[in-house]
C-alpha cells in the first residue's frame, strides 16, 4: 500500500470512530482552536507522524508541513 492509499485509510477510519465516540475524548477544549482544521484530520496527521517514526508534535508538525502540505493545505498542528 502506498503512503497516499495508507493516509486516506487512516483518514476514513479516524472519521468513522471519531463520529462514533472519539469525539467525546478527544475534542479541541481551546479558546484559540483553529477549527478551519478538523479534529479527524489533527488526529489523521498524528497517526501518520508517528508511523512516520516521528515521536513528538514538532517532529510531526514539521513532516506534515514538509510532505502533507498538498493533502491538508489548512493545517497547522502547533
Amino acid at each position: 500500500m502506498n503512503w497516499q492509499n495508507r493516509l486516506i485509510t487512516i483518514y476514513l477510519y479516524v472519521c468513522k470512530h471519531y463520529q462514533q465516540n472519539l469525539w467525546v475524548h478527544s475534542q479541541r477544549m481551546s479558546h484559540y482552536a483553529d477549527l478551519s482544521f478538523s479534529d479527524e484530520e489533527v488526529i489523521t496527521l498524528f497517526l501518520f507522524g508517528v508511523m512516520a517514526k516521528h515521536r513528538e508534535i514538532k517532529g510531526i508538525d514539521e513532516y506534515a508541513d514538509r510532505h502533507l502540505r498538498d493533502g491538508f493545505p489548512d493545517s497547522r498542528v502547533m
